[in-house]
């Protein structure tokens, strides 16, 4: 299976010394030709490359955060709490953009880890991309970290994999075992957010 990476040339060398999340406008610093579709066990052990994850955070209207205990495939992360849901982007998710394609990509696993969810059940707004160095599988990943903001009325239900999730406050999921990237987004979670309104 392909799936959508870039170069790590082309990912800005002040992004690359900084971890954690970080507020920048990652669709005006790529273009649409940065798209490259790498076979994924290639991918995932060349540090040329960057493989793109949207990672979205769903906030409910009493402000707690979706969670859940990791099982499923990666088992490193078994019994860590997770608030993020995201995945690779495939190749049948490509569009004329780049933009597009990542919306595409979120939208999917959106719908495949939530029975019930709808584009229109929830706003999503970018807000900065995780950059990571702390291991070799960190470093072969670059996370696009979204918010959605569930609209009123709307009470996602988890498919097989997030059957078992929970709604937790970000001061109680703190107090948790985290997945990195989830302690990181969480970290800057409530910094400046960075308006694509005109890339989607």
């Amino acid at each position: 299976m392909k799936i959508c990476c870039i170069k790590t040339t082309r990912v800005p060398e002040e992004w690359q010394h900084n971890e954690g999340l970080i507020a920048c406008d990652f669709f005006s610093s790529v273009s649409d030709g940065d798209m490259l579709w790498i076979e994924r066990p290639h991918a995932e052990h060349d540090e040329s490359y960057k493989q793109i994850i949207p990672y979205v955070l769903v906030q409910n209207s009493a402000g707690e955060l979706l969670c859940y205990r990791r099982r499923g495939t990666e088992t490193r992360l078994h019994g860590m709490y997770s608030c993020g849901i995201g995945g690779h982007i495939e190749e049948g998710d490509r569009h004329e953009s780049f933009a597009l394609t990542v919306r595409a990509g979120m939208l999917r696993e959106l719908s495949e880890e939530l029975v019930n969810f709808t584009e229109g059940s929830v706003d999503l707004v970018y807000k900065g991309l995780i950059n990571d160095a702390s291991s070799a599988v960190s470093r072969v990943h670059l996370g696009l970290v979204f918010m959605a903001y569930c609209h009123t009325g709307f009470l996602p239900q988890g498919g097989e994999e997030l059957s078992f999730m929970e709604w937790k406050t970000q001061e109680a999921l703190c107090a948790l075992p985290q997945e990195r990237w989830s302690a990181l987004a969480q970290a800057g979670l409530f910094g400046p957010e960075v308006s694509v309104a005109g890339y989607f």
